[in-house]
Protein backbone atom coordinates (compact mmCIF):
# COMPACT_ATOMS: atom_id res chain seq x y z
CA UNK A 1 0.00 0.00 0.00
CA UNK A 2 1.74 3.31 -0.73
CA UNK A 3 1.81 5.89 1.71
CA UNK A 4 -0.65 8.31 1.93
CA UNK A 5 0.14 11.55 1.33
CA UNK A 6 -3.31 13.57 1.37
CA UNK A 7 -6.52 12.99 3.47
CA UNK A 8 -9.13 14.75 1.77
CA UNK A 9 -12.25 14.97 4.42
CA UNK A 10 -15.95 16.01 3.81
CA UNK A 11 -18.75 16.07 4.97
CA UNK A 12 -22.08 14.74 3.26
CA UNK A 13 -25.73 16.02 4.28
CA UNK A 14 -28.49 14.60 2.44
CA UNK A 15 -26.44 15.84 -0.82
CA UNK A 16 -25.20 12.91 -2.05
CA UNK A 17 -25.09 14.16 -5.62
CA UNK A 18 -22.83 17.14 -4.57
CA UNK A 19 -20.68 14.59 -2.87
CA UNK A 20 -20.36 12.21 -5.96
CA UNK A 21 -18.98 15.18 -7.97
CA UNK A 22 -16.55 16.17 -5.85
CA UNK A 23 -15.63 12.58 -5.70
CA UNK A 24 -15.22 12.11 -9.53
CA UNK A 25 -13.24 15.16 -9.85
CA UNK A 26 -10.71 14.30 -7.22
CA UNK A 27 -10.29 11.12 -8.83
CA UNK A 28 -9.81 12.87 -12.56
CA UNK A 29 -7.53 15.56 -11.35
CA UNK A 30 -5.41 14.46 -7.91
CA UNK A 31 -1.88 12.67 -9.23
CA UNK A 32 -0.31 11.93 -5.67
CA UNK A 33 -1.48 8.74 -3.15
CA UNK A 34 -4.56 9.81 -1.57
CA UNK A 35 -7.41 9.10 0.95
CA UNK A 36 -10.95 10.51 0.53
CA UNK A 37 -12.89 10.39 3.78
CA UNK A 38 -16.84 11.30 3.73
CA UNK A 39 -18.72 11.54 7.33
CA UNK A 40 -22.45 11.00 6.58
CA UNK A 41 -24.12 13.13 9.09
CA UNK A 42 -27.28 11.24 10.06
CA UNK A 43 -28.74 12.10 6.07
CA UNK A 44 -31.98 10.36 4.88
CA UNK A 45 -31.77 6.77 4.08
CA UNK A 46 -31.85 7.60 0.24
CA UNK A 47 -29.04 9.75 0.28
CA UNK A 48 -26.76 7.58 2.11
CA UNK A 49 -27.94 4.95 -0.10
CA UNK A 50 -27.01 6.60 -3.07
CA UNK A 51 -23.61 7.81 -2.11
CA UNK A 52 -22.74 4.38 -0.74
CA UNK A 53 -24.00 2.72 -3.80
CA UNK A 54 -22.04 4.99 -6.24
CA UNK A 55 -18.75 4.39 -3.41
CA UNK A 56 -18.85 0.64 -3.55
CA UNK A 57 -18.02 0.82 -7.13
CA UNK A 58 -14.74 2.91 -6.90
CA UNK A 59 -11.27 1.97 -6.15
CA UNK A 60 -10.12 1.83 -2.99
CA UNK A 61 -8.64 4.81 -0.47
CA UNK A 62 -12.57 6.33 -0.27
CA UNK A 63 -14.06 5.55 3.14
CA UNK A 64 -17.99 6.15 3.94
CA UNK A 65 -18.64 6.95 7.80
CA UNK A 66 -21.96 6.76 8.66
CA UNK A 67 -22.50 8.62 10.99
CA UNK A 68 -25.80 8.28 13.26
CA UNK A 69 -26.10 12.17 14.48
CA UNK A 70 -25.83 15.31 12.41
CA UNK A 71 -22.80 16.41 15.03
CA UNK A 72 -22.38 19.41 12.89
CA UNK A 73 -19.28 20.82 10.55
CA UNK A 74 -16.76 20.46 13.61
CA UNK A 75 -16.77 17.51 14.96
CA UNK A 76 -18.14 15.82 11.58
CA UNK A 77 -14.86 16.76 10.31
CA UNK A 78 -13.01 15.89 13.73
CA UNK A 79 -14.73 11.98 13.44
CA UNK A 80 -13.40 11.76 9.98
CA UNK A 81 -9.60 12.67 11.41
CA UNK A 82 -10.03 9.91 13.53
CA UNK A 83 -9.55 7.98 10.45
CA UNK A 84 -6.98 9.97 8.74
CA UNK A 85 -3.34 8.72 7.65
CA UNK A 86 -2.14 11.20 5.35
CA UNK A 87 0.63 13.74 6.02
CA UNK A 88 -1.70 16.71 4.86
CA UNK A 89 -5.50 17.02 5.74
CA UNK A 90 -7.26 18.49 2.96
CA UNK A 91 -10.99 19.53 4.39
CA UNK A 92 -13.03 20.90 1.54
CA UNK A 93 -16.98 20.98 1.21
CA UNK A 94 -18.71 18.39 -0.38
CA UNK A 95 -20.82 21.32 -3.15
CA UNK A 96 -17.28 21.82 -4.17
CA UNK A 97 -15.29 20.42 -7.55
CA UNK A 98 -11.41 20.15 -8.62
CA UNK A 99 -10.40 22.26 -11.29
CA UNK A 100 -6.93 20.99 -11.35
CA UNK A 101 -4.69 19.10 -9.03
CA UNK A 102 -5.06 21.38 -6.51
CA UNK A 103 -3.72 18.94 -3.73
CA UNK A 104 -0.87 18.72 -5.39
CA UNK A 105 -0.22 22.73 -5.47
CA UNK A 106 -1.10 23.13 -1.92
CA UNK A 107 0.77 20.19 -0.93
CA UNK A 108 3.95 21.63 -2.85
CA UNK A 109 3.07 25.21 -1.30
CA UNK A 110 3.33 23.90 2.32
CA UNK A 111 6.64 21.78 1.35
CA UNK A 112 8.59 25.07 0.18
CA UNK A 113 7.50 27.11 2.82
CA UNK A 114 8.23 25.88 6.16
CA UNK A 115 6.29 28.55 8.05
CA UNK A 116 3.23 28.51 6.36
CA UNK A 117 0.90 25.22 7.86
CA UNK A 118 -2.51 26.66 5.90
CA UNK A 119 -2.95 27.41 2.93
CA UNK A 120 -6.49 27.58 0.84
CA UNK A 121 -7.16 27.44 -3.16
CA UNK A 122 -8.67 30.26 -5.48
CA UNK A 123 -12.35 29.66 -5.17
CA UNK A 124 -14.46 30.28 -8.11
CA UNK A 125 -18.65 30.97 -8.59
CA UNK A 126 -21.05 29.58 -11.02
CA UNK A 127 -20.63 32.12 -13.48
CA UNK A 128 -16.91 31.21 -13.49
CA UNK A 129 -15.77 34.45 -11.78
CA UNK A 130 -12.91 35.09 -8.47
CA UNK A 131 -15.15 33.83 -5.43
CA UNK A 132 -13.65 35.20 -1.97
CA UNK A 133 -11.84 32.62 0.40
CA UNK A 134 -9.94 34.72 2.50
CA UNK A 135 -10.96 37.06 4.90
CA UNK A 136 -10.50 39.23 8.07
CA UNK A 137 -11.20 38.49 11.94
CA UNK A 138 -13.48 40.14 13.91
CA UNK A 139 -11.81 42.98 15.09
CA UNK A 140 -13.24 46.70 16.88
CA UNK A 141 -11.16 48.65 14.10
CA UNK A 142 -13.25 46.53 11.85
CA UNK A 143 -16.56 46.83 12.89
CA UNK A 144 -16.00 50.88 13.81
CA UNK A 145 -13.82 52.10 11.24
CA UNK A 146 -14.39 49.06 8.33
CA UNK A 147 -12.83 46.56 6.28
CA UNK A 148 -10.39 49.45 4.32
CA UNK A 149 -9.27 51.12 7.41
CA UNK A 150 -8.36 47.67 9.27
CA UNK A 151 -6.60 45.85 6.59
CA UNK A 152 -4.55 48.73 6.47
CA UNK A 153 -3.57 48.56 9.97
CA UNK A 154 -3.07 44.75 9.42
CA UNK A 155 -1.16 44.44 5.93
CA UNK A 156 -3.92 41.95 4.47
CA UNK A 157 -5.30 41.98 1.30
CA UNK A 158 -8.60 42.91 0.25
CA UNK A 159 -10.79 40.16 -0.49
CA UNK A 160 -12.11 41.70 -3.28
CA UNK A 161 -8.73 41.79 -4.61
CA UNK A 162 -7.93 39.31 -7.52
CA UNK A 163 -4.59 37.90 -6.17
CA UNK A 164 -2.44 36.11 -8.50
CA UNK A 165 0.81 34.56 -6.74
CA UNK A 166 0.58 33.47 -3.31
CA UNK A 167 -0.32 35.66 -0.38
CA UNK A 168 -0.36 35.46 3.52
CA UNK A 169 -3.90 36.26 4.71
CA UNK A 170 -5.53 36.34 7.73
CA UNK A 171 -8.79 33.75 7.43
CA UNK A 172 -9.40 31.47 4.81
CA UNK A 173 -12.72 30.01 4.32
CA UNK A 174 -14.41 26.84 5.54
CA UNK A 175 -14.98 25.33 2.37
CA UNK A 176 -10.57 24.35 1.12
CA UNK A 177 -8.97 24.35 4.06
CA UNK A 178 -5.07 22.50 3.61
CA UNK A 179 -3.75 21.79 6.48
CA UNK A 180 -0.18 20.38 7.50
CA UNK A 181 -1.41 17.40 9.55
CA UNK A 182 1.15 17.56 12.54
CA UNK A 183 0.46 21.18 13.54
CA UNK A 184 -3.55 20.75 13.17
CA UNK A 185 -3.06 17.93 15.95
CA UNK A 186 -1.09 20.13 17.43
CA UNK A 187 -3.42 22.90 18.04
CA UNK A 188 -5.98 20.67 19.07
CA UNK A 189 -8.10 20.38 15.85
CA UNK A 190 -11.54 22.41 14.91
CA UNK A 191 -13.25 23.21 17.91
CA UNK A 192 -16.07 20.96 18.23
CA UNK A 193 -18.22 24.15 20.51
CA UNK A 194 -19.10 25.47 17.10
CA UNK A 195 -22.25 23.60 15.30
CA UNK A 196 -22.00 25.12 12.40
CA UNK A 197 -20.23 28.58 11.12
CA UNK A 198 -17.07 30.37 12.70
CA UNK A 199 -14.66 27.53 12.59
CA UNK A 200 -12.51 28.60 9.98
CA UNK A 201 -12.05 31.77 12.27
CA UNK A 202 -11.28 30.30 15.26
CA UNK A 203 -9.09 27.70 13.59
CA UNK A 204 -7.13 30.31 11.69
CA UNK A 205 -6.68 32.83 15.03
CA UNK A 206 -5.15 29.37 16.49
CA UNK A 207 -2.63 29.20 13.48
CA UNK A 208 -1.41 32.49 13.67
CA UNK A 209 -1.04 32.71 17.14
CA UNK A 210 1.00 29.17 16.97
CA UNK A 211 3.41 31.48 15.50
CA UNK A 212 2.33 30.03 11.73
CA UNK A 213 1.40 31.55 8.31
CA UNK A 214 -1.86 31.20 6.31
CA UNK A 215 -2.08 31.60 2.75
CA UNK A 216 -3.62 31.77 -0.12
CA UNK A 217 -2.55 30.09 -3.61
CA UNK A 218 -3.90 30.97 -6.80
CA UNK A 219 -2.55 28.83 -8.93
CA UNK A 220 -4.67 25.90 -7.15
CA UNK A 221 -8.45 26.05 -8.23
CA UNK A 222 -11.64 25.09 -7.57
CA UNK A 223 -15.27 25.64 -8.25
CA UNK A 224 -17.69 25.96 -5.09
CA UNK A 225 -21.38 25.47 -5.37
CA UNK A 226 -22.14 29.18 -2.75
CA UNK A 227 -24.64 27.41 -0.40
CA UNK A 228 -25.16 24.07 -2.37
CA UNK A 229 -24.66 22.08 0.88
CA UNK A 230 -26.39 24.43 3.46
CA UNK A 231 -30.63 26.28 3.17
CA UNK A 232 -30.76 29.21 4.35
CA UNK A 233 -33.29 29.93 6.95
CA UNK A 234 -34.30 31.65 10.43
CA UNK A 235 -32.78 28.41 11.94
CA UNK A 236 -29.60 28.92 10.01
CA UNK A 237 -28.93 32.62 10.51
CA UNK A 238 -29.57 31.84 14.57
CA UNK A 239 -26.53 29.41 14.32
CA UNK A 240 -24.53 31.85 12.55
CA UNK A 241 -24.73 34.24 15.94
CA UNK A 242 -24.41 31.51 18.35
CA UNK A 243 -21.07 30.95 16.73
CA UNK A 244 -20.12 34.55 16.06
CA UNK A 245 -20.84 34.89 20.01
CA UNK A 246 -18.71 31.93 20.97
CA UNK A 247 -16.00 33.19 18.85
CA UNK A 248 -15.68 36.65 20.24
CA UNK A 249 -15.68 35.34 23.87
CA UNK A 250 -13.43 33.17 23.10
CA UNK A 251 -11.15 35.32 21.81
CA UNK A 252 -11.23 38.74 23.10
CA UNK A 253 -11.56 40.10 26.96
CA UNK A 254 -14.87 40.52 28.14
CA UNK A 255 -15.02 44.59 27.93
CA UNK A 256 -14.13 43.87 23.86
CA UNK A 257 -16.39 40.88 23.51
CA UNK A 258 -19.02 42.64 25.03
CA UNK A 259 -19.05 45.52 22.79
CA UNK A 260 -18.95 43.62 19.76
CA UNK A 261 -21.69 41.88 20.40
CA UNK A 262 -23.58 45.04 21.26
CA UNK A 263 -22.71 46.47 17.67
CA UNK A 264 -24.21 42.95 16.63
CA UNK A 265 -27.26 43.94 18.50
CA UNK A 266 -27.60 47.37 16.86
CA UNK A 267 -27.28 46.22 13.39
CA UNK A 268 -29.89 43.24 13.75
CA UNK A 269 -32.03 46.37 15.42
CA UNK A 270 -31.73 48.72 12.18
CA UNK A 271 -32.40 45.62 10.26
CA UNK A 272 -35.61 44.61 12.00
CA UNK A 273 -37.64 47.11 10.34
CA UNK A 274 -37.16 45.30 6.77
CA UNK A 275 -39.46 42.08 7.50
CA UNK A 276 -40.37 39.29 9.82
CA UNK A 277 -37.16 37.66 9.92
CA UNK A 278 -35.29 40.62 10.96
CA UNK A 279 -37.39 40.94 14.04
CA UNK A 280 -37.19 37.09 15.07
CA UNK A 281 -33.63 37.95 14.71
CA UNK A 282 -33.62 40.95 16.51
CA UNK A 283 -35.55 39.61 19.32
CA UNK A 284 -33.18 36.28 19.41
CA UNK A 285 -30.67 39.15 19.84
CA UNK A 286 -32.07 40.81 23.05
CA UNK A 287 -32.54 37.05 24.51
CA UNK A 288 -28.61 36.78 24.43
CA UNK A 289 -28.28 34.64 21.20
CA UNK A 290 -28.80 31.33 23.69
CA UNK A 291 -27.02 28.32 22.87
CA UNK A 292 -29.76 26.05 23.95
CA UNK A 293 -31.28 27.14 20.63
CA UNK A 294 -28.61 25.82 18.61
CA UNK A 295 -29.56 23.12 16.06
CA UNK A 296 -27.11 20.80 17.88
CA UNK A 297 -29.66 20.74 20.28
CA UNK A 298 -32.80 19.57 17.76
CA UNK A 299 -30.44 16.19 16.55
CA UNK A 300 -31.98 13.24 16.47
CA UNK A 301 -30.26 9.97 17.13
CA UNK A 302 -30.90 7.41 13.85
CA UNK A 303 -31.62 3.94 15.05
CA UNK A 304 -28.96 1.93 13.28
CA UNK A 305 -28.77 1.21 9.79
CA UNK A 306 -29.74 -1.91 7.78
CA UNK A 307 -27.77 -0.12 4.88
CA UNK A 308 -24.53 -2.20 4.50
Amino acid sequence: MKNIAISFITINYNSSDFTIELLKSIQKHTTIPYEVIIVDNASRDDDFQNLNNYISDQEENIYLIQNRINSGFAAGNMLGVNYASGEYYFFINNDTTLLNDTATILKLHLDQHKNVALVTAQVNDETGNYASSHKLFPSLTKELLGNSIARKINKFPSNKTKLTTPTAVEVISGSCMFFKASVFCEIGGFDTNFFLYCEEEDISKRILLANEQIHFVPDAKIFHHSGGSTEKNLSILKEYYISYKHLIYKHFNLPTATFLLFLVLFKLFRRSFKNKQGIQLFLFALRGFPKKESLRYKQTVKLNSSIP
